[in-house]
């Protein structure tokens, strides 16, 4: 028998990592974030807004988007639009400005467009990162528990509804037994010009 430690051979159920993409081409902040989320993400990085935007062409559509506001020459906005047109209406990404310009219009401009967060790259950049992924978390949990809250209400309509149905099948069995005679189709339950079954006609 041997001695040594036996080894586990139960298979590991490795959770799917969800995906980041990062859209930059400053390569000490493409380094930077790749150290900070490149274990925890799927990690992909575009250097340029274009490559992006044929990725999510032919259907590629991450859960997080780091994207910085102008790649070369290109506006990040540009990657903005093209998610509206071809992402899922049900699970949209999550898209966090990174921008060198702590300007109020400039943030408006990419909320309009979609933008979730923007982050200034800056002396608290990683704590402001931070705090957007938590938000997002937070809000992921709470769409998870009103879905949940509404698969639980459906099902109890579902019930609520087969309860009822159910029970108009006895009192229609139970009618029927008694009154086997009567035609159901002229039975009139509010007394309107019919009479009530098993009710003999009086005689003349």
């Amino acid at each position: 028998m041997d001695g040594g430690k036996r080894e586990n051979t139960k298979p590991y159920l490795c959770a799917v990592k969800p995906t980041l993409w990062l859209v930059e081409d400053d390569s000490v902040w493409v380094e930077l974030i790749r150290a900070r989320y490149g274990e925890k993400y799927d990690f992909h990085h575009f250097p340029t807004v274009e490559a992006a935007v044929e990725a999510v062409q032919k259907g590629s559509t991450p859960r997080y988007i780091l994207l910085d506001y102008h790649v070369g020459s290109t506006p990040g906005t540009v990657l903005l639009k093209a998610l509206r047109k071809h992402e899922s209406p049900d699970t949209p990404p999550y898209v966090i400005m990174l921008s060198g310009q702590e300007d109020i219009q400039t943030a408006a401009d990419t909320f309009t467009y979609g933008a979730y967060d923007y982050v200034v790259k800056g002396d608290h950049v990683w704590e402001r990162l931070k705090v957007a992924f938590r938000n997002i978390q937070r809000q992921e949990a709470l769409a998870q528990e009103t879905l949940e809250l509404r698969l639980r209400i459906r099902r109890w309509q579902l019930l609520v509804a087969a309860i009822l149905l159910l029970a108009l099948i006895v009192i229609l069995a139970v009618y029927l037994n008694l009154c086997p005679e009567t035609r159901l189709w002229k039975w009139d339950p509010f007394g309107i010009g019919q009479r009530s079954p098993c009710v003999p006609s009086k005689p003349l």
